[in-house]
This record gives C-alpha cells, sequence and structure tokens, in this order.
C-alpha cells in the first residue's frame, strides 16, 4: 500500500439484529423478543422468562413475580 493511502474501514450496519432478539418467544415480563435457545425457567414457578428480566434472590435466580411474592 502507498505510503499516505488509508485503508476503508467496514462501516458497522446499524440495522443488522442479533439472533438473540429475532425469536418468535416473547417474555411474559417485560414483552421483549427472544430466541427460544436463551429462555431461562424460573426454579420457583417454573415459568418462562428472558436473560434480562431473571433476578437475584436470596442467593438463585428467580422470575419477577416470584421475587417479589417473597419480598
Amino acid at each position: 500500500m502507498p505510503k499516505g493511502a488509508s485503508k476503508a474501514k467496514a462501516k458497522p450496519d446499524a440495522y443488522v439484529t442479533q439472533w438473540w432478539l429475532t425469536g418468535a418467544e416473547t417474555c411474559v415480563h417485560c414483552g421483549a423478543g427472544y430466541a427460544y435457545e436463551l429462555e431461562l425457567r424460573c426454579p420457583d414457578c417454573d415459568g418462562p422468562t428472558c436473560p434480562h428480566c431473571l433476578l437475584l434472590y436470596s442467593e438463585r435466580h428467580v422470575c419477577p413475580d416470584c421475587a417479589d411474592g417473597e419480598s
């Protein structure tokens, strides 16, 4: 490459959606869409939740409904 020439940088496509946000599943707590492969289950009620809604409560991860019920 000649001196002074710059390399063309690839611009990130702002409209590309990550694969884990394109799933058909919808979180019952926040309404966000997510891929089934990322679904988590609450150990207390066995209800589905997305990774963003799972809460740490009493040294275990539970859904928001169970965390509110144990407060």
